[in-house]
């Protein structure tokens, strides 16, 4: 395959992916009424049934997925990662005294994954125990779901896109692949009411999250061989941070501190991609993949 040859087809497939996360968006604007559930999976499985569409339009064949099952030291970053640096953003916010423990906790749900609701089998526990009982269901059941729907954004963007950026040579193909990760997710901010009420604030700041945290999980990705611990990084991600600290901590612009795409967020992500490139891990990961192309 030439090179122009590859770079038309990133562009079809990233175009492809764009123009169908935004109709999927704007059909419920024209009277569209799925389940919430199928709402949110749809919308994660569309890099994903993508890729697969190409790949057989075009007989790419499989093969470069990533179907290892990975180290397990890699799987260790995967799944502590986003919940260490999440819990780092959460503690410094605590210490400059921008955020408390959410009142009344017991008032809400105890866990919202993306098929199911489970409620609290212990309400009348302390705060503590409170916070032990979501964190449980949060760190082992909510990770099913939310696995699931992972995979199909990760067999996209990190099981074709980048494999495909680092074939035809494309600079930065780890941040590249989180911009246009993030500039995928710009219907959902548009159309909804997940940009807090700054809409332009928070595509930049979203957009710079996933650069940032596509870096970490595209080496995952090349470090370990494995599309599922990618898969993994971005589902404990979603898990930690959405469902455990963004609900059991509040404060004034709680989400421009501590959520998914907070300052805090940003700073800690900023600082571990700072250090897997100073550390030689990022460029070694891509020396090996490209070497092997």
């Amino acid at each position: 395959m030439s090179l122009s040859t590859s770079s038309r087809q990133i562009v079809l497939y990233i175009a492809a992916v764009l123009v169908a996360a935004w109709l999927w968006m704007l059909s419920f604007r024209l009277g569209f009424r799925p389940g919430e559930w199928v709402a949110i999976t749809v919308l994660m499985w569309i890099p994903g049934l993508v890729s697969i569409l190409f790949r057989l339009l075009f007989r790419e064949g499989f093969v470069d997925v990533g179907w290892d099952i990975g180290a397990l030291r890699y799987w260790a970053w995967a799944y502590v990662g986003p919940l260490g640096l999440g819990a780092l953003s959460v503690l410094l916010a605590l210490l400059l005294r921008k955020v408390t423990g959410a009142p009344h906790l017991s008032d809400q749900t105890m866990l919202e994954a993306v098929f199911f609701k489970l409620y609290w089998p212990m309400r009348d526990a302390s705060v503590a125990g409170l916070l032990i009982q979501r964190f449980l269901a949060v760190a082992v059941i909510s990770m099913g779901p939310g696995f699931f729907c992972a995979f199909g954004e990760e067999l996209g963007w990190r099981g074709y896109l980048v494999p495909r950026l680092m074939q035809a040579g494309w600079p930065s193909p780890l941040v590249l692949s989180g911009i246009v990760w993030g500039i995928s997710h710009f219907p959902l901010f548009v159309l909804t009411g997940y940009a807090h009420g700054k809409l332009v604030l928070s595509l930049v700041m979203f957009v710079l999250l996933t650069a940032l945290f596509g870096v970490f999980i595209g080496w995952l990705r090349l470090a370990s061989g494995s599309v599922f611990v990618a898969t993994m990084a971005h589902a404990s991600f979603n898990a930690f941070v959405q469902s455990f600290f963004g609900v059991s901590f509040v404060g004034n612009s709680a989400w421009f501190l501590i959520g998914d795409y907070g300052i805090l967020t940003l700073l800690t992500y900023g600082a571990l991609v700072a250090w897997l490139y100073w550390s030689k891990r990022v460029p070694a990961a891509l020396e090996r993949k490209i070497a092997a192309i």
